[in-house]
C-alpha cells in the first residue's frame, strides 16, 4: 500500500520539473556541510573522524520542517525519541541504550553549553546552523551520561552571517509560527544577533470529557548572541529564553486483547508549562602550536506539571509536580592545532577539565480523590479486617488525601581528561587515538514526604465509632559518590582524506541516583500500615539505583564508491551493558522508579548513502538495525497484592525499534536566472518495538512520508509542505499503570505553507 502511494508522488514531482531546462548553478551538494565545529575534535572534516557521526546542516533542517530534537533525529540510523506528548522529557535511545526517566542517556550541548536535564531537551528550533549526532559512548571527552552518544547543536554566528531573516508559517490544526532574526556587525571584529520566535499549535486530539484540546501548545522565546574576534582571540556571549505552555499527555485507554484505542477522556487537568533560561560565555585563544578554549554555561528552568494520573473520567488520583533547576558548568580545554603544515601534525593532543553543579528542587504532591480512596486505600483496610490481621474495622473519612513530597537533589561533578592521536604510525594513513577520563560525581538527596488521613475505627460490639487522625512522615537524606575511569582507543586507516576504516573500543557510564517519584508509593503503604518502609537506611536502599556501565566495540568506515556521485558510511557495533537502567512503575503503581537489569547486550549495524543521480536530483538513505536483549534480568511484579518473581532474561529491551529507515529525494533546479524550484521527499520507517520488559505489548513496523515544495527567488522563498502524507495511524508511546494500558496516538496528516524573507 505504501509503495502504491509513494511512487506516483515521487514520479509526479520529477515530471513537474523539466530535467532539460536551463540550470545556472546547483545549491544542493552531496555532502551538504562537512566542517565540524566541535571544540573537542582535532580535525575540521567529518570524514576524518574515527566514529559514527551524522551531521545535519541548516538546509536539511528546513527541508525536513524539523522544529525539535525528536523530529531531526528521525533521519539518523538507530536513534529513536518517543513522543510523550509533552516537553517534560525527551528520552533518547541510541543503539539500544536509553531510559525514560532521571539522568539522560545522551549528552546535549547547544553552542558547547551542556543541557544537564531531559526536561530542557525539547525546545523550539530556530537559527540552527548545524547539528552533530555522535552515536556510541562518548564518555572519554564528554563525561557525564554520554553512554549512548552526544548531540551538538550550533546556532549561527553574527561574525559569519549578516542581514535579517523573517519566517512565517501557517498550517491546518490551527498551527502558526513566526521567527525573526537580525545579524549585524559593529566593525569588522564585533558582531551581534537578536532572534525571536512564536509558536502556536492547536493540537490533534480532543478530550471528549470536556470537549477541549488535549494537546494544544503555545511557546515564545528569544536569543541574543554577541561575538568578538581579533587576531588570535575569540569571545562570545549568548543568552536564550523560552516560555512554553501546553495541554499534554493526550493518553487513551487501550485494550490489548481487542487492540481498541478509546478516545481521550479525563476529568482533571493534564498540562505542562516551563520557563527555560540559558546563557554562556566562551573564550578562545589560538597560539602558534596550541589552542585554549574556556566555556562557562549557566542554566535555569522552572516548570509545572498537572497530571490526571488515571487518565479516565474517574476521580482516582492526580499529581502536581514543580521543578526548579539551577546549574553552572565550566570546561577548560587546551589542544594542539590541526594545521597540517605544522611539523607536529603527526602527533595531536588534547587536555581538558570539566566541572558542574546542578541543584534540582522538586515539589510533587499526589492527591487521592474520592474514587481513588474507595478503590485503592479503603480496600487495604478492608483486607486487614477480613484477613484477621486487625480485630476492628477502619473506614477512611476523607474526601481527598494529599501525600506531599519535597525533594532537593544537588549534584556535583568534576573530571579531567586527555586524548592523544598518533598519525602515520608504521605507515602513512594509519593513526591511533587513545583517551582517558577520570570522572567524579556526588549526588545527594534530601526528602520530606507527609500525609494526613482521617480514619473511623469501629470495634466489635455496640461501642461507637472512634475518629482518629493519622499523620505519617518519611523524612531523611542520603548521598552517593561515583568515581569512574573511562578509556577509549581507536585505530584508523585513511585511504584518502575522505575515505577510511576504523575500529573503536570505549567504556560508557551513566551515574546512579534516587527515585524521588516513588515516595507516594511508600507513603501509601505506610498509611495503610502494610509492610511500611520507615527506617531511613531501608528507605535509602529502596529509592537508590546503581550506575550503568557498558563496553562498546565498533567497526566502521566511510568513503566514495563512485567519485563525485556516490558516497556512504557504515558501522557495526556490539555493546555489553551491566546494570542497565530500566524505568518502570512502582509496586503500587503510584509513581515511577528506576531499576537495574543485571546484564544486557545490544548489537547491530547501520549505514547511510548519498547519491548524485544527476546535477538536479540527489538521493539519501540511512538504515539501522539493533538487536538489544536482556541477558540476565530477574524482577518482581505485584499480583493480587503480593510480589511475584519474574524473569525477563532473553527478552528484548523495551523502547528500541528493531529497524530504522530514512529515504529522501532532493530535486533542485533553476527555472530562470534567479528563480529556483525545489522538491523534497522524506520517508521514515521504524521496525517492531516492544513497549514492556515482559514483551507482552509491542508496535509493528510503520512508515511516514513527508514532503515540501519550495520556490525561491533572490530574497524570497515560498513553500508548501506536508507531514504524514499517507495519514499513517500508529501509537507513538505506550505504558501500563494500575492494571490498565494507555497509548499516545501519533499525529495525523498535516499540511501548511511557509514564507521566508531575507534582506
Amino acid at each position: 500500500m505504501i509503495k502504491n502511494k509513494l511512487v506516483p508522488i515521487i514520479v509526479g514531482c520529477l515530471i513537474f520539473f523539466d530535467a532539460n531546462s536551463q540550470t545556472q548553478s546547483d545549491s544542493v551538494y552531496m555532502l551538504d556541510e562537512v566542517v565540524v565545529k566541535n571544540i573537542k575534535k582535532e580535525t575540521s572534516n567529518i570524514t576524518e573522524l574515527p566514529t559514527a557521526i551524522s551531521v545535519i546542516g541548516a538546509s536539511n533542517i528546513r527541508k525536513k520542517q524539523a522544529q525539535s530534537l525528536k523530529e531531526i533525529t528521525m533521519s539518523i540510523p538507530n536513534v529513536y525519541i518517543p513522543d510523550y506528548g509533552a516537553k517534560l522529557t525527551s528520552s533518547t535511545y541510541i543503539r539500544g541504550i536509553g531510559s525514560r526517566m532521571n539522568t539522560p542517556s545522551i549528552g546535549l550541548y547547544v553552542d558547547n553549553i551542556p543541557y544537564l536535564d531531559k526536561s530542557a531537551f525539547d525546545f523550539d528550533f530556530y537559527d540552527i546552523e548545524r547539528i552533530e549526532v555522535l552515536r556510541g559512548s562518548q564518555g572519554t571527552l564528554y563525561g557525564r551520561n554520554a553512554i549512548g552518544g552526544i548531540v551538538n547543536i550550533y546556532t549561527y554566528s553574527p561574525l559569519e552571517y549578516s542581514g535579517t531573516n523573517i519566517n512565517i508559517s501557517a498550517a491546518n490544526r490551527e498551527k502558526y509560527k513566526t521567527q525573526i532574526s537580525h545579524y549585524a556587525k559593529a566593525g569588522k571584529n564585533i558582531g551581534m544577533s537578536i532572534s525571536a520566535n512564536y509558536n502556536k499549535d492547536g493540537g490533534f486530539f480532543t478530550n471528549t470529557y470536556n470537549g477541549k484540546s488535549a494537546d494544544k501548545l503555545e511557546s515564545f522565546g528569544g536569543r541574543i548572541h554577541l561575538a568578538y574576534q581579533k587576531n588570535h582571540f575569540k569571545a562570545g556571549y549568548s543568552l536564550s529564553y523560552e516560555d512554553s505552555k501546553q495541554n499534554g499527555f493526550a493518553y487513551s485507554l487501550y485494550d490489548k486483547e481487542t487492540q481498541k484505542t478509546n478516545p481521550v477522556a479525563y476529568n482533571d487537568a493534564n498540562d505542562y508549562s516551563r520557563k527555560l533560561l540559558t546563557s554562556g560565555i566562551s573564550l578562545e585563544y589560538e597560539g602558534r602550536n596550541f589552542t585554549v578554549i574556556s566555556t562557562l554555561g549557566l542554566q535555569y528552568f522552572s516548570d509545572l506539571m498537572n497530571l490526571d494520573q488515571d487518565f479516565t473520567p474517574k476521580s482516582i488520583f492526580t499529581i502536581t509536580q514543580g521543578q526548579h533547576q539551577r546549574s553552572a558548568s565550566e570546561e577548560l580545554i587546551i589542544k594542539s592545532r590541526s594545521d597540517k603544515n605544522n611539523s607536529s601534525f603527526n602527533y595531536q593532543w588534547l587536555f581538558g577539565a570539566f566541572g558542574f553543579y546542578q541543584k534540582m528542587s522538586t515539589q510533587g504532591p499526589v492527591t487521592f480523590k474520592s474514587d481513588g480512596i474507595q478503590s485503592i486505600i479503603q480496600p487495604v483496610f478492608d483486607n486487614l479486617y477480613t484477613s484477621g490481621t486487625m480485630p476492628f474495622r477502619m473506614t477512611v473519612k476523607d474526601d481527598e488525601i494529599v501525600v506531599g513530597g519535597d525533594f532537593e537533589i544537588p549534584v556535583k561533578s568534576g573530571a579531567i581528561f586527555h586524548q592523544s592521536t598518533f598519525n602515520n604510525i608504521l605507515f602513512k594513513g594509519l593513526s591511533l587515538t587513545a583517551g582517558l577520563r577520570l570522572d567524579y560525581e556526588r549526588i545527594k538527596i534530601d526528602y520530606f514526604s507527609s500525609s494526613k488521613i482521617t480514619i473511623g475505627v469501629k470495634m466489635p460490639g455496640p461501642a461507637p465509632e472512634i475518629i482518629q487522625v493519622k499523620n505519617d512522615t518519611i523524612a531523611g537524606g542520603n548521598s552517593k559518590k561515583y568515581v569512574q575511569l573511562l578509556p577509549k582507543i581507536s585505530l584508523k586507516y585513511a585511504f584518502s582524506p575522505t575515505e577510511n576504516i576504523y575500529m573503536l573500543v570505549s567504556k560508557g557510564y551513566r551515574s546512579g541516583g534516587y527515585n524521588n517519584q516513588m515516595f507516594s508509593d511508600l507513603m501509601q503503604a505506610k498509611m495503610a500500615s502494610r509492610n511500611p518502609v520507615t527506617d531511613i537506611d531501608a528507605v535509602n536502599e529502596v529509592i537508590s539505583y546503581k550506575p550503568e556501565e557498558s563496553w562498546n566495540f565498533e567497526l566502521g568506515g566511510r568513503g566514495e564508491l563512485l567519485k563525485g556521485f556516490l558516497s556512504g558510511d557504515f558501522a557495526a557495533f556490539f555493546i555489553r551493558s551491566t546494570n542497565q537502567q530500566i524505568a518502570q512503575f512502582a509496586p503500587q503503581g503510584l509513581g515511577r522508579m528506576m531499576k537495574n537489569a543485571g546484564r544486557s547486550t545490544s548489537k547491530g549495524m547501520e549505514f547511510s548513502l548519498r547519491a548524485k543521480i544527476n546535477r538536479n536530483l540527489y538521493f539519501n538513505a540511512a538504515y539501522g538495525y539493533t538487536h538489544a536483549k536482556f541477558d540476565v534480568y530477574s524482577d518482581t511484579v505485584r499480583v493480587n497484592g503480593t510480589n511475584q518473581p519474574v524473569n525477563y532474561s532473553n527478552n528484548f529491551v523495551p523502547m528500541v525499534p528493531r529497524h530504522t529507515l530514512m529515504l529522501a529525494l532532493d530535486f533542485s533546479k533553476y527555472i530562470t536566472t534567479d528563480a529556483q524550484i525545489r522538491c523534497n521527499l522524506q520517508y521514515y520507517g521504524y521496525g517492531k518495538t516492544y513497549w514492556t520488559e515482559a514483551n507482552n505489548a509491542w508496535r509493528g513496523y510503520y512508515g511516514t512520508l513527508n514532503g515540501k515544495i519550495t520556490i525561491a527567488q533572490n530574497k524570497y522563498e515560498f513553500s508548501i509542505w506536508s507531514k504524514n502524507i499517507l495519514n499513517r495511524k500508529y501509537h507513538s508511546f505506550y505504558f501500563e499503570s494500575m492494571g490498565n494500558a494507555f497509548v499516545q496516538r501519533a499525529r495525523q496528516l498535516q499540511w501548511g505553507i511557509d514564507v521566508n524573507i531575507r534582506f
